[in-house]
């Protein structure tokens, strides 16, 4: 403040003052030490005592000035300071200050109270209560809290002393107040006497409640001070008194004695006499902490002369546990560190562990790390440094157990050098484990001492010969006797040691065991009788277990596959053929012999018998046009046959009219059945005999539905209104193949053979189920196999029945061709009629073989002109060797001579007539479609584009792309037949020849040949013939079953390069061949070479 004055006066409660100056003119300070407050008092209420006598509290105003020089003179110490921007002032508690401004400043105060504050704090409250002046804190409050909330030893320090002095004042107040109150009336009082109840009662309010409450609720109305630990209440005018003026103020109307005893007043406690007694002693006790641990360490070392190191440990522990700072535990914890160093060295000496000792002295090299360690280890195993810690101990004085137990170690050593010295002298008098344990005692020492290394040695050489003495009863590897002598020899044997010559002994033996083993396992022809005898001599002699187990190993396969070989072989003679083993675990006999080096005895005689066995196999694959497949491709063929056949010869599937497919729109759309849809869903179609899957074509004539995969015809050959006849209704359009498909009668042949056989076949039970089913099939068909019943009626049925039996995947010769024959009777459409089919062969093409690749590639047509390392070795047959197919029982089929170079390998008849016009093959140019006349290069090989496609700007006369008239009149009675015509054109009279009962064949429903349910030629344009399922549509039925079998998969081993087994059995069946056409003209010869090129190109 500008020119402002402030009065003489000290802080409230004598606390600390700090004043800092932010900025501005100077503040001129004066000041009274503390020491001189009182002579400051005095001097003021001599200058002005009438002031004084009218306002005791006159200095409490802060109105009050005197000159300081007036004030010297009345001997109190006066100081002056400036204070200038950015200084502080503190003043010390009951110094008295004044001064001024010389200006305008800016300052703050503030005041503060450390613990050395305390007794002058509670100095400022006993004035500050003699003036009836309201003090701002109450200070008993303040020395209970920090009592109960700070903990540390530091406070405690300045506490303790200020809670001894509240708690001596309060306890004698309320005591004094207590006899106050029973000198009135002499009783047994409840504040002193609580468990008392007898004799008069005492009327006056006492509680103990630690709850707080506002300070107002316990400021005495008389003095002014809080009662922060007792106060007395007046009910009456609700007052509140200390113990000092309780009952001697008039707080109500009443007497003392009736303020003393009445009810109407109350007299409260905070904590009752002990709690508070309690609490200032746990403050004291905590004070003194420092001092009782000193006064423990000081009886520690006056009590004896060498203090226990334990004690001593002790006293560290508890002192740095303590937080505050003790004087003694510096050099405490330095006396006890130098103490521990020395047990810790000590116990070097004393611990009983064994030494670590260097193993490879590759790692022990002068100047390494491990080195370094090993020779201060060695400094460190002195026995003279045992003395010398001795010596150290003495010099600290202390007392621990450690010294007591070096010292008996020290005289221990000394007893042991004496005892093993002794034993060194005469060592047979002592056995190994004597000199071994008196060896390990001397380790335990933990120190070098130089006999401990004369018994080690000892007592490794004895252990030595106790082995070599075990060993020789033991098994024992070339290895581990060469390691046993190196070990010896390390050990320092002399070259006289009996054991140590023995083993040398054996080692030589062994190893010349060794060369002769390995020796005979390398040849190719193993001697196995000197095989034994090596393996008898290995139990005496020391030999390498890798080689002992190999020739072992060789041994016992040898044994294994001669017992197997014996044991297969004679129940592959056995008379029950249930009983004989199956073909598989022969070729696993014969997989494990082709490990072997030599073949044991009998192994010629079961490979006859696997010959025998396998020569049926190879008869059947060629039955099944696979003759240069591997052996396990029969198998796999024959359950691809069995599955494709199961769904053709279904005899549920009975002959139905036409039907579409579920994926075309039915005709006409507002159909009266509405469950023709369900029932087209379980229809089958094509010659697979499955349901609708993927493209579908249907045939102009007999209106079936034909898969294109069955055809193959692919998507983007065929237009939606192309028109197309089917092989059924033709039988100039040949069916692809691509497999040949054997006679029933062959396989029953070939069926037949299988008791005779020395072994079990694995195709045994799928040939059963192929032949069942096809005759099965052949039996049903039976009643339909007669030309004196047939009438024209029964074309669809036969028709049926005959798109069954073309696409199973074996011949029913007979049956085809009466079917075949019949069709062609009754509803013709080819010119002539079809031939008589007696075998069926792929129509695949086979592929080139690696010699016609190279000479293509050099463009040369004649295998003679090729360079020599390229030409194919010549195949000469050996007439006196026995043909794979040795064991047939039918007599192989002649070679039919070749028409030309490319022989059509598709369903041969005996006589085939010429291809129809029209007819696409599948080496010749593409051009469209309406193109009418023949390609005169088109070779007669064809078994691509086999349908026939009639364009629709163009009508070729052809019966595959238009109906004949002969067609015509068989299907429409009006139709009026051309002249020239052998064939009437067939009628469907009111009486069908389904009414005829038959004992052997099944009820056909007659409403299926009811002439007006005929077929009907349809308007092309009006619906499609060309029709794919829906996508989510799938394979179904037998689809489903033959959509996992690869069509070409089989074909593949027929047309693929031959292997050279293969080719082998190819001229073996061309040699037997050969042979039973050996008297036929030289114009077969052609025809016979033709063959022998087609079997090598398979």
């Amino acid at each position: 403040m500008c020119f402002s004055t402030f009065c003489w006066h000290n802080e409230d409660h004598y606390t600390y003052s700090a004043n800092y100056q932010h900025f501005g003119a100077t503040k001129t300070w004066y000041g009274i030490p503390g020491a001189d407050a009182e002579r400051f008092e005095e001097a003021m209420r001599q200058a002005v005592p009438e002031l004084f006598e009218t306002q005791p509290d006159l200095l409490f105003q802060l109105v009050t000035l005197l000159p300081p020089d007036q004030l010297k003179k009345a001997g109190v110490n006066v100081f002056a300071l400036d204070q200038r921007a950015g200084q502080f002032v503190i003043t010390f508690p009951q110094a008295y200050h004044a001064g001024f401004n010389h200006g305008f400043n800016f300052n703050e105060a503030v005041n503060f109270a450390p613990h050395d504050w305390e007794p002058y704090g509670e100095a400022g409250v006993e004035r500050l209560k003699a003036f009836r002046r309201q003090p701002c804190f109450s200070h008993d409050e303040l020395l209970i809290t920090a009592a109960i909330r700070d903990t540390t030893i530091k406070t405690a320090k300045w506490l303790a002393p200020a809670l001894e002095r509240l708690r001596d004042r309060e306890l004698q107040q309320r005591a004094d107040l207590l006899k106050r109150h029973k000198d009135y009336n002499d009783h047994y009082c409840k504040i002193d006497e609580p468990g008392v109840v007898g004799g008069p009662r005492c009327e006056l309010g006492f509680e103990i409640d630690e709850q707080d409450v506002p300070e107002e609720e316990y400021q005495c109305s008389f003095c002014k001070a809080y009662s922060y630990l007792s106060h007395f209440q007046c009910h009456k005018r609700s007052k509140v008194m200390c113990l000092l003026h309780a009952g001697n103020y008039e707080c109500c109307d009443g007497t003392e004695e009736e303020r003393l005893t009445n009810v109407d007043h109350t007299l409260r406690y905070r904590q009752s006499d002990d709690a508070l007694v309690a609490v200032v002693l746990k403050v004291i006790d905590r004070a003194r902490v420092p001092e009782a641990w000193q006064e423990k360490l000081d009886k520690a070392l006056d009590d004896e002369p060498k203090p226990a190191l334990k004690v001593l440990r002790s006293l560290v522990s508890e002192g740095e546990r303590i937080p505050y700072e003790l004087p003694g535990l510096p050099d405490l914890k330095a006396f006890v560190n130098r103490c521990n160093e020395w047990v810790d060295e000590a116990t070097n000496y004393i611990t009983r562990k064994q030494q670590n000792r260097r193993k490879n002295d590759k790692v022990w090299r002068k100047g390494s790390k491990a080195a370094e360690m090993e020779e201060r280890d060695r400094e460190l195993r002195k026995i003279e440094n045992i003395h010398k810690l001795l010596a150290e101990a003495e010099d600290i004085s202390f007392d621990c157990p450690e010294i007591n137990t070096l010292q008996e170690r020290s005289q221990a050593i000394a007893e042991f050098q004496q005892d093993a010295t002794t034993a060194l002298k005469n060592p047979a008098l002592r056995s190994t484990q004597e000199f071994e344990d008196l060896a390990e005692l001397g380790k335990g020492f933990n120190v070098d001492i130089p006999e401990v290394e004369k018994l080690a040695k000892v007592v490794s050489q004895m252990k030595w010969n106790d082995q070599a003495r075990e060993r020789r009863n033991q098994f024992q590897t070339l290895d581990d006797v060469g390691s046993f002598l190196k070990q010896g020899v390390e050990l320092g044997i002399p070259e006289h040691n009996e054991h140590l010559i023995h083993y040398k002994e054996q080692e030589v033996q062994g190893q010349l065991w060794e060369a002769k083993a390995k020796e005979l396992i390398s040849v190719e022809a193993v001697h196995y009788q000197q095989l034994e005898a090596l393996s008898t001599q290995a139990s005496t002699l020391p030999v390498s277990r890798d080689t002992l187990a190999a020739v072992d190993a060789i041994l016992t396969k040898q044994r294994e596959a001669h017992r197997q070989i014996v044991s297969m072989y004679d129940k592959c003679r056995d008379p029950d053929f249930r009983k004989r083993p199956k073909y598989k675990d022969l070729r696993d006999v014969l997989d494990a012999l082709s490990e072997l080096n030599s073949k044991p005895t009998g192994t010629i005689d079961l490979e006859k018998e696997t010959k025998r066995h396998e020569d049926w196999m190879r008869k059947g694959k060629k039955l099944f046009g696979k003759a240069n497949a591997p052996l396990h491709i029969l198998h796999a063929h024959m359950k691809h046959v069995a599955t494709h056949n199961a769904f053709c010869f279904d005899l549920a599937d009975k002959p139905r009219m036409p039907v579409e497919p579920a994926s075309r729109e039915h005709t006409p759309v507002d159909s009266e059945d509405p469950g023709q849809e369900l029932r087209s869903t379980r229809d089958v179609f094509c010659i697979c005999r499955s349901i609708e899957a993927g493209m579908m074509i249907e045939c102009e004539l007999c209106h079936e539905w034909y898969h294109g995969k069955c055809l193959k015809i692919a998507r983007g050959k065929v237009k939606e209104d192309d028109k197309y006849t089917c092989p059924i209704c033709d039988h100039r359009v040949k069916i692809p193949r691509d497999a040949a498909r054997p006679k029933l009668e062959d396989l029953q042949d070939w069926q037949a053979e299988i008791p005779n056989l020395p072994f079990q076949p694995e195709e045994e039970d799928t040939l059963e189920e192929i032949v069942s089913t096809a005759q099965d099939f052949r039996d049903y068909m039976r009643p339909f196999i007669n030309p004196v019943l047939t009438t024209p009626e029964e074309v669809t049925t036969q028709r049926f029945y005959l798109r069954k039996i073309e696409g199973a995947e074996i011949l029913l010769a007979h049956e085809t061709n009466f079917f075949r024959q019949e069709l062609h009777k009754w509803a013709p459409v080819a010119p002539t009629p079809p031939p008589t089919l007696e075998i069926s062969l792929s129509t695949r093409k086979p592929r080139p073989t690696k010699q016609q690749k190279m000479m293509a590639q050099l463009g040369i047509d004649n295998p003679d002109d090729l360079p020599q390392q390229f030409r194919t070795k010549q195949h000469s047959f050996n007439k006196s060797r026995k043909s794979s197919d040795a064991h047939s029982t039918k007599a192989p089929q002649p070679l039919q001579p070749a028409p030309q170079q490319h022989r059509n390998r598709s369903d041969t008849p005996k006589s085939a007539g010429p291809l129809p016009p029209g007819h696409m093959h599948h080496h010749s140019q593409p051009r469209p479609l309406s193109t009418p006349h023949i390609d005169p290069t088109v070779t007669a090989y064809a078994y691509d584009n086999h349908f026939n496609l009639a364009s629709p700007h163009h009508h070729h006369p052809s019966p595959t792309f238009a109906t004949t008239p002969t067609f015509l009149q068989a299907h429409h009675p009006h139709h009026q037949p051309l002249p020239g015509l052998a064939l009437d054109s067939p009628h469907f009279g009111p009486h069908s020849p389904l009414d005829i009962s038959r004992a052997s064949a099944p009820a056909l429903d007659p409403s299926l040949f009811n002439p007006e349910s005929q077929f009907a030629l349809r308007d092309v344009a009006h619906a499609s013939r060309l029709r794919s399922p829906p996508s989510d549509v799938p394979y179904g039925g037998n689809a489903a079953g033959m959509a996992g079998i690869d069509d070409h998969l089989f074909a593949d081993f027929t047309t693929g390069q031959a292997e050279e087994g293969g080719r082998n059995e190819a001229g073996e069946a061309l040699e037997e061949r050969m042979q039973g056409d050996a008297e036929q003209g030289e114009g077969d010869e052609k025809e016979r070479q033709f063959e022998v090129d087609e079997f090598l190109n398979q």
